[in-house]
């Protein structure tokens, strides 16, 4: 099985959240392999959640949205989670880029 090494944090025994490298916590930073299959897996479905909640603002007023731009951190098991207003300075995020074509 083909497998993707990403840093991620680790949670602690008793935690039962997911937790990305920005996410705070006690626990361990560390190198995972993620498997490609599963990596794949979450990013086509919540690429595809996005592209179907922005489906009906194709167009406002005069205007065509023609990029949506999102970043994305790996869980430790290899789930895709959104970043929303963290202040990253561009440091681990996935940035997807999608321009309709």
């Amino acid at each position: 099985m083909e497998t993707i090494p990403f840093l991620v944090t680790v949670p602690e025994e008793d935690e039962n959240d997911e937790m990305g490298i920005f996410r705070s916590g006690d626990g361990d930073v560390r190198i995972q392999q993620i498997p490609v299959e599963t990596l794949k897996h979450n990013l086509t479905a919540v690429s595809q959640s996005v592209m179907d909640a922005l489906e009906d603002i194709k167009h406002v007023g005069q205007f065509r949205l023609q990029e949506v731009t999102l970043q994305v951190e790996v869980s430790v098991d290899g789930g895709i989670n959104l970043i929303g207003t963290a202040n990253l300075g561009g440091k681990g995020a996935i940035t997807l880029k999608f321009a309709e074509t």
